[in-house]
């Protein structure tokens, strides 16, 4: 390309841009005239810019009105109640209570006690408990199945008698098991009686070591020394039960065994039982306080029974109870040995 053209090419478009600027400007026309070299005038017509107008903005439709509460209806008041006159008698003050009631002490709160400083010592372990003994059973005391339940005294009287003749050895033979099973820590004594051929009444108790006649410690070589005593004895004469109950009962013991036979031949006196018992009253009374007797007497009965009924009554005045008199046959002493 030529430098001429070069140069006029550029000398126009400087006038285009000067012309476009003077017309922008405000209050022009919209008309731009270009002027070239050549006096050649290019009129440019720009079209008005349309009036701008802003689109109008929807409206949200308006929300409806809330409801307005309806107000609750106002209760009908109620009638004031009928006042009646009350004519009924007041009723007297209740009576205020006198007596103290003594509340038990509150029980005080645990004091907390504050751990010394210093190295922890192991406590020492608890001391096993020691097991309580029970109390022993009471020691019990029979004949031939005739028991009493608490009996730490026990007498026996024996009836040696020509009466007992035919059952004597069978008789002395269970009183030896019966002393036989008394435990070290009773007591027990052995009264024989009856009547000599001169009429004479004999009573004899054991005698211990040479001296008055006491109550034997049921030990091993005491119930040794006494089985071979009662090998001895022999029946005679006429019985005394009487006599020899009376010095079983100066032994002050729990329980007296009367083993006895034919008391219709005795010291008794032939039906006068209301004066024995009489007697037996005298030397065994019945308390006031607690209405028992110091003594329990079981009566046993031998061979037949007592026709006279005293060994009954004496039972039941002096026993503990049903069982108190006993009738004992040679068979049932012979099964209770074995």
């Amino acid at each position: 390309m030529s430098l001429p053209l070069v140069v006029s090419i550029a000398v126009h478009a400087a006038a285009v841009v000067a012309l476009v600027a003077f017309d922008a400007l405000p209050g022009s026309t919209g008309r731009i005239a270009v002027h070239n070299s050549d006096d050649v005038t290019t009129a440019l017509h720009l079209a008005p810019a349309p009036e701008f107008k802003p689109e109008p903005k929807e409206e949200a439709p308006a929300e409806p009105p809330l409801p307005e509460p309806t107000p609750a209806p106002t209760p009908a008041p109620e009638p004031a109640p009928e006042v009646v006159a009350d004519t009924s008698q007041p009723e007297p003050p209740p009576e205020i209570s006198t007596t103290v009631v003594f509340e038990p002490p509150a029980t005080p709160a645990p004091v907390k006690t504050v751990a010394p400083s210093g190295p922890v010592r192991e406590a020492p372990p608890a001391a096993a408990p020691r097991p309580v003994a029970e109390p022993p059973a009471a020691p019990m005391a029979g004949f031939a199945g005739v028991n009493v339940q608490v009996a730490r005294r026990v007498v026996y009287a024996v009836d040696v008698s020509g009466a007992m003749a035919q059952c004597l050895d069978t008789v002395l033979l269970e009183l030896r098991r019966s002393i036989g099973r008394l435990a070290p820590e009773q007591q027990f004594q052995i009264v024989f009686f009856r009547e000599d051929l001169a009429g004479a009444t004999r009573v004899v108790a054991i005698d211990d070591a040479g001296g008055r006649a006491t109550m034997l410690t049921a030990t091993p070589d005491v119930k040794q020394r006494v089985d071979q005593l009662l090998r001895s004895a022999r029946p005679l004469g006429r019985s005394a039960p009487l006599a020899g109950l009376k010095r079983a009962l100066e032994f002050g013991p729990d329980v007296v065994f009367l083993l006895t036979s034919n008391i219709r031949r005795s010291d008794t006196g032939q039906g006068d039982n209301a004066r024995t018992l009489r007697m037996i009253d005298d030397l065994n009374p019945r308390s006031r306080i607690s209405g028992r007797r110091p003594v329990v007497i079981k009566t046993l009965q031998f061979v037949e029974d007592d026709p006279t009924g005293l060994m009954q009554a004496i039972a039941e005045a002096h026993g503990d109870g049903p069982g108190s008199y006993t009738l004992l046959r040679i068979a049932d002493i012979e099964r209770a040995v074995r």
